[in-house]
Order: C-alpha cells, then sequence, then structure tokens
C-alpha cells in the first residue's frame, strides 16, 4: 500500500464527517489564508490560529513554518530597516497604499540604525512620524525581549503614532508576523517578548521600567515644567542597556530642552546624531496634476499670504528656534547663512599654551593663510567663573584691488567661560606671539573695555616685562612680546560722533571699545548690513546659534541673547566700530601697499615654537625656589 505523501501545509477546513485531528499544528502562509477563505465562507474551523475574529492578529505560540523564500525576505527585513520599510502599507484616504520613502526619509531611517542617539528637527508634514513607526515596528518585531516607549506632548498624541506602527503591522504578510499578546490603544507586545508602549507625558513617566527603545515625539512642544526634570530621570534608565536606542523627533518650539539636546548634538559635545528637514525638502501635492511636486518660493509666498505673515509661516514650517522678526538679520539671511556652516575644530596643535584646547579654526582653512594674510581680532572679555565666556574673534580682511572695500571672514576664535582674566591675557599673548607675524604687521586688534577692558590692558603690557608674572615666564620661549600698537583706539566720548565724522579734539582716546546703549544699537544695525549685504561671512555653527538667538526682543534696537550666551555676537558688533577707527583706515593702507609691492608673503615654514612636550616651562611658588616641568604634565596653574 502506498504512503499517503505528507505536506507541511495544515488544512484549517473542519470537515463535516469524522476525521482524525493532528496532535500538533504547523501553520503556513497557505493554510492561514486558506483559514481566512474559510471564515469569509462561514465554514468553521479545526483550529482557530487568529486572535478571535481578527484575522490579522496571530495567536502567540502557534507553530509556523516558512518556505525558504520567506526565510530569506525575513532575514533581509531583520537586518535592513530600508528593506523592511518596503513591506509596509498605511490606510489612506485613497485605499491601502504602499509606504514611500523620500531621501531625508532613508536618511533618517539610516541614522536610527546606525546611531543609538538620534535627535530629527523638522518641518511640519515631512513624514518624520510614519518612518520613526517603522522603526519602532522594526526593532520590536525582530528582536526579542525588547521593551519600547512612546512619549509625546500628549497621551493622545502618543496613541496616534502607535496606531500608525499597529496599522503597520497588521497589512504585513503573515511570514513577518509575530504571535500577539497584547492588543490595545497604548500597549502591543508579541510572543518574542517585546513591547511597546505609551503613557501620558509627566516627569515619572517610565521610572521604573526596562527600556530598550525611548522614542520622544515633539518633545519641544512637552511641558516645559516638567520635561528637564523627566529627561534626567529616564535617560539614565535607557543608557544603561548598550544596545538601547533614544529616537528624538520634533518641530521648533523656541528655545527649550529640545533646542540644548539639539544645539549640543550641532556643536558636537554629544552623542546624538542630528539631523534636520526644511520645507522645501518636503515635496507638495498638487490636486490638479495629481502629482507630488518640490516646494518652491511661490508656494511660500502663497502660505504666507495664507497665514497672514511670514512669522506664522516660519512658526508653522520653519526650522529655525526663533521664529520671530525680532532676529537681528532676516530669515532669508539665515537661511543663507546656515547653508554654508561648519562646526569649528579644536586645534591644540597651532597654540603651544596651557588652554589650546579652547582654540578653534574652520576645518577647512589653511593655517599657514596665518602668517601671509590679514586679520582683526575682536575681544570680548567675562570673569571665567562658568558664565559668560571670553571670546577672541579672528576675522580675515580681503580687500578688492579694484575698490579697496574689504570684506571679513570668521575663521577661528578661542572661547572658554572657565579661564579667568588674567590667564586669558597670557593665552592672549601667547597666540598672538605664535599664530600671527613675529612683529604683528598683519593684524589689528579691538578690546571690548566696559567691565575688565582696562584690567586686560594692564596685564597685556606687564606680560611684556619678563619679571611679571613668573608663573608664566614660559611665554618667553615661545614668543617675545605683543606690540600693543596695534590696538584700535576709540575716542572715550560718543561713538555715534565719530561715526558722523564729527571730530572733538580735546577728546581723549582709549585701547578698547567702551559701549554705551546707544552706540550697542548703532553697532547691531551696521552688523545687520554687513551680515545681509555678505560683506561679514560666518560659518561656524556655534557663532550661527547666537545669531539666531540675537533678539531685539521690545523694538528699541537694542539686541541680546534671548536664550543662552551672546559674548560671540558681541564680539562682530565690534567691527562697524573697527572700520571707522584711524588704525583701520592705516590697516587697509598697508594692505594695498604690500599689494603692490608683493611684500605680503611670510615663509610659514617648519613649527618654529615647536611642539608643546618640548616647552620647559617654569613655575614659581612664594617662598620656594624655582622649578621647570614638562607641558605634557600640565594640570592646571
Amino acid at each position: 500500500m502506498a504512503e499517503k505523501e505528507f505536506t507541511w501545509d495544515y488544512d484549517p477546513v473542519k470537515q463535516l464527517k469524522g476525521g482524525v485531528e493532528a496532535s500538533k499544528v504547523v501553520w503556513s502562509t497557505k493554510s492561514l489564508k486558506a483559514a481566512v477563505d474559510a471564515l469569509k465562507k462561514g465554514l468553521p474551523l479545526k483550529a482557530n490560529p487568529f486572535c478571535g475574529t481578527n484575522t490579522m492578529l496571530l495567536k502567540p505560540d502557534i507553530v509556523y513554518r516558512r518556505t525558504e523564500e520567506e526565510v530569506e525576505d525575513y532575514i533581509k527585513c531583520m537586518q535592513d530597516p530600508l528593506y523592511f520599510a518596503e513591506k509596509c502599507f498605511l490606510m489612506t484616504p485613497k485605499g491601502l497604499q504602499a509606504v514611500k520613502m523620500r531621501d531625508y526619509q532613508v536618511e533618517y531611517l539610516k541614522n536610527l540604525k546606525e546611531n543609538r542617539f538620534n535627535i530629527l528637527l523638522a518641518c511640519r508634514q515631512a513624514g518624520k512620524s510614519v518612518t520613526t513607526a517603522i522603526f519602532g515596528l522594526w526593532k520590536i518585531l525582530f528582536a526579542n525581549d525588547r521593551n519600547g516607549l512612546i512619549l509625546s506632548k500628549s497621551g493622545p498624541a502618543g496613541k496616534d503614532l502607535l496606531k500608525k506602527i499597529k496599522d503597520m503591522y497588521l497589512y504585513l504578510p503573515y511570514h513577518l508576523k509575530c504571535g500577539t499578546l497584547k492588543w490595545n490603544q497604548t500597549e502591543i507586545s508579541f510572543d518574542n517578548n517585546s513591547t511597546l508602549c505609551t503613557e501620558a507625558f509627566s516627569p515619572t513617566a517610565g521610572l521604573g521600567k526596562t527600556i530598550n527603545l525611548l522614542i520622544l515625539d515633539e518633545f519641544a512642544w512637552c511641558p516645559a515644567n516638567e520635561v528637564d526634570l523627566f529627561y534626567e530621570n529616564v535617560i539614565p534608565t535607557v543608557t544603561t542597556m548598550p544596545d538601547s536606542n533614544v529616537c528624538i523627533c520634533s518641530t521648533q518650539n523656541g528655545f527649550n530642552k529640545f533646542y540644548e539636546i539639539w544645539k549640543s548634538s550641532v556643536e558636537g559635545r554629544s552623542m546624538y546624531h542630528h539631523q534636520k528637514i526644511d520645507w522645501w525638502q518636503v515635496p507638495n501635492y498638487n490636486i490638479e496634476t495629481g502629482q507630488w511636486e518640490k516646494r518652491t518660493e511661490e508656494w511660500k509666498q502663497m502660505m504666507v499670504g495664507i497665514l497672514g505673515s511670514e512669522e506664522a509661516f516660519y512658526y508653522q514650517y520653519g526650522t529655525q528656534f526663533s521664529a520671530s522678526d525680532a532676529c537681528l538679520v532676516s530669515r532669508e539671511t539665515l537661511t543663507r547663512i546656515h547653508q554654508n556652516e561648519i562646526l569649528f575644530t579644536s586645534r591644540e596643535d597651532i597654540i603651544s599654551s596651557l588652554y589650546s584646547k579652547f582654540f578653534f579654526v574652520n576645518p577647512e582653512y589653511d593655517i599657514e593663510n596665518f602668517k601671509n594674510k590679514y586679520y582683526i581680532v575682536l575681544v570680548d572679555l567675562a570673569e571665567g567663573g562658568g558664565s559668560d565666556y571670553t571670546v577672541f574673534q579672528i576675522l580675515e580682511v580681503n580687500v578688492d584691488p579694484l575698490t579697496s572695500k574689504a570684506t571679513f571672514e570668521q575663521v577661528a576664535f578661542w572661547r572658554s567661560n572657565t579661564v579667568d582674566i588674567e590667564k586669558a591675557a597670557v593665552e592672549f599673548w601667547v597666540m598672538m606671539g605664535q599664530l600671527f607675524r613675529p612683529d604683528l604687521s598683519n593684524v589689528i586688534v579691538s578690546v571690548e573695555w566696559n567691565t575688565y577692558g582696562a584690567l586686560f590692558y594692564n596685564y597685556i603690557c606687564l606680560l611684556n616685562e619678563p619679571e611679571n608674572f613668573k608663573d608664566s615666564v614660559w611665554r618667553f620661549n615661545i614668543c617675545k612680546e605683543f606690540d600693543t600698537s596695534v590696538l584700535c583706539h576709540y575716542k572715550k566720548g560718543n561713538m555715534n560722533e565719530e561715526i558722523a565724522g564729527l571730530k572733538n579734539k580735546n577728546s581723549k582716546t582709549i585701547p578698547g571699545m567702551r559701549w554705551s546703549a546707544e552706540s550697542k544699537k548703532t553697532g547691531c544695525a551696521m552688523l545687520k548690513m554687513m551680515l545681509e549685504k555678505g560683506e561679514l561671512i560666518i560659518r561656524d555653527i556655534v557663532q550661527i546659534g547666537e545669531l539666531e538667538n540675537f533678539e531685539d526682543k521690545n523694538g528699541s534696537g537694542s539686541y541680546k541673547a534671548s536664550y543662552g550666551h551672546d559674548d560671540m555676537m558681541m564680539t562682530l558688533v565690534q567691527l562697524p566700530m573697527v572700520v571707522q577707527t584711524g588704525k583701520y583706515k592705516e590697516f587697509i593702507e598697508e594692505i594695498n601697499e604690500n599689494r603692490v609691492t608683493n611684500q605680503n608673503s611670510f615663509n610659514y615654514g617648519e613649527n618654529m615654537y615647536g611642539s608643546m612636550s618640548e616647552i620647559t616651562f617654569m613655575h614659581f611658588e612664594p617662598g620656594q625656589q624655582p622649578y621647570s616641568f614638562s607641558a605634557n604634565t600640565i594640570t592646571g596653574w
């Protein structure tokens, strides 16, 4: 008697006549589809693999056998969320539609896979929630023992994101699904022991839970009075897991915790990988043509007309944290500046000093230029107590040979809020001696004089004498002297009179810029024109962040930081004042003369000061004999 051919495909339809049921059911895609067809026809099943009458949810712990093709497909989905995204569908007004990823969504999904910590700043309607949903589903579906938590600005908002994830799961093919343990508005869990839930936002949300995946949706809109405590509570819980993920995504909502995390990431001070999606990257659906089209300036102006103002447009569609019109420069100028932004990098190899780590240079800039080209150094001072920053801003000066008109570009800066005035003066003295020509013939300097200017100037003068600052006598192994004649002098009287050309022969000058309320307004107004005309180019991300935050809140013409610091901006406000001085005019004349005589080339050559470790520093303690020590053993002063 011939053996009956064995098949893995289980026949789920209950026979009307007697028969023997297998003790163990092995399901396949074919048998599951047969069960669905039978239920549609009203036929009873011998065994039901579904959760109740929902044929899109499988019972937990059923035995399922995939075909070779399905196994291959499953492995590809498990390894690549981009491939998995091709399997995802969403119900739309036009019916069930496959998810189509735009280029910036592809980049976002790659970032989520490759980086544990991610932060996304996006305009509205960019599809960030769909992309986040795909990653969240992929993370819990193809990994065992994962616990995901979704938190948003409100309970309903979190449920909306969870609903997108649930909808995507429902329309997946059976061979990609797990058995379902929980399926409700706030939580889903599968028989691979992975769970994804959402809670109402509160300072204690997530406490006591093991969290492998944390999704903070529209984080900028969470309650400001609760968000700091929540973040401080939940992050230690997540970071204890070596394979955990944090995904923060939001539209902008001013200067808050989301801004702090974003700024820290952009400036390279955190583990977060950042990405920004602007309004012009998102296509707009044209009802007349039935096509997705690129958003243009015409589209923007149409939306400005609908919303009533540019401020309203940028509030709804912008990625700038200050959506108001109070910023120093126009939105268009700020957008243009952002397009060329770059993070300046610390260059301890250029300057041999104790605090050279605070010296930052454009990574694309040729450092040999510091000896060959011309510069303005702008100095803004602070006490070094951890609050405001002392800043030495370095601008390259480029003069048009035909018009003698100068343009300026930020190429480097020294910035610290922990180094006090005395030590900052030593840093400045050493920086000037190493960075530029030995005679400082290719640089002029402007110092802010208001609070610490006189003290700073006094320190600089004293540093030229070996008997002063004995604990810093090592400086003479590096450079010889700072020529104070490179300092710009300003009248002690009204700076606006000098700008207007009104000379007061009786007024004395000081080697620094003393700000008054009126002169600051004038400087800000003139700096605005320089930035908008492209006469001053700034590229550093930290600097641009301060510009974006530099606002005139009360309409008086006086600008200051609406959040954080504005020390780098205040150095730049000196620039319009510098160009009014006699020192600057002599400087430009010298540049033109040197161009004619071709005397503006200086051989940088080898590192004339040697490496930091080769310098011997002399340190003196009161009542003790002097001793020497290597620079690489220095930890402080």
